[in-house]
């Protein structure tokens, strides 16, 4: 299984999740949570991984970032015409603002590490970090993008930027897939704390758990290969669909 295939199935879920927020009573499905929102679940994880994927082969990573940050901002509009009750850059924003803070966190980790190979081998004296904070300087940006997730209120938050992260930073395969497992899992923790706490949970919160985990299965048949070209598709299809879907939902309703 490749990217692309990859890439197939996360829009697709994203699409069915989205039809289920915007116009669930065309399909006869319960405002809320329903079964198109269980199904959707598979897509943010997809996108996580190969984000983290795309970054560790790109060979412009300013232009990958590039990218994310401008889509964010154009799909930030059909996204709240879609889901939101008005139009906010700042706050309720689309997944492109969570994939791009991510990427953030990715570009200044690398280009932090970058500057610390530079550094002189012993002594303080013309560092550009403190000696003791050179390691962890590398890791403040991910924080400040951890906290403006929250503060921005992007889709994910904090636990979504730290989840593009973690599949970066973690290289080898198995351990890679643990985490992901144990990130996806974590997306529910409300639910989780709830099953534990002895509260009676309606069956399909813990099918949203499941879906979530299903994209661990499919990544342990990755080829690692990225499959049919076609990345520009995938970038506008976000902004595109959503826009679909306000138009329908609009004329649905003065109709």
């Amino acid at each position: 299984m490749n990217a692309f295939t990859l890439k197939i199935i996360a829009l697709v879920a994203m699409f069915i999740d989205h039809i289920g927020i915007v116009m669930p009573e065309f399909f006869g499905l319960s405002p809320g949570i329903n079964i198109f929102r269980v199904i959707g679940r598979v897509a943010f994880p997809i996108f996580v991984y190969l984000i983290a994927e795309g970054f560790r082969h790109t060979k412009s990573p300013e232009k990958f970032l590039l990218r994310l940050g401008i889509f964010a901002l154009i799909s930030e509009v059909p996204f709240d015409l879609a889901l939101n009750a008005q139009v906010n850059f700042l706050a309720d924003t689309n997944i492109f603002y969570t994939l791009f803070l991510g990427g953030t966190a990715i570009f200044a980790y690398e280009y932090i590490g970058q500057m610390r190979k530079n550094e002189p081998a012993s002594g303080d004296v013309g560092g550009t970090f403190p000696k003791g904070w050179r390691g962890f300087a590398a890791f403040i940006p991910a924080c400040i993008c951890l906290i403006l997730a929250e503060l921005l209120t992007a889709d994910y938050g904090a636990d979504g930027v730290a989840f593009i992260f973690f599949m970066y930073l973690i290289k080898p395969l198995k351990w890679r897939l643990s985490v992901m497992a144990a990130m996806c899992i974590w997306l529910h923790e409300g639910t989780i704390r709830a099953v534990l706490s002895g509260y009676d949970v309606p069956s399909i919160f813990l099918l949203m758990i499941l879906a979530t985990l299903v994209p661990v299965g499919l990544f342990a048949l990755y080829n690692g290969k990225r499959g049919a070209g076609l990345k520009w598709i995938f970038y506008v299809a976000y902004p595109a669909h959503l826009m679909v879907l306000y138009a329908i939902s609009a004329f649905s309703a003065f109709s």
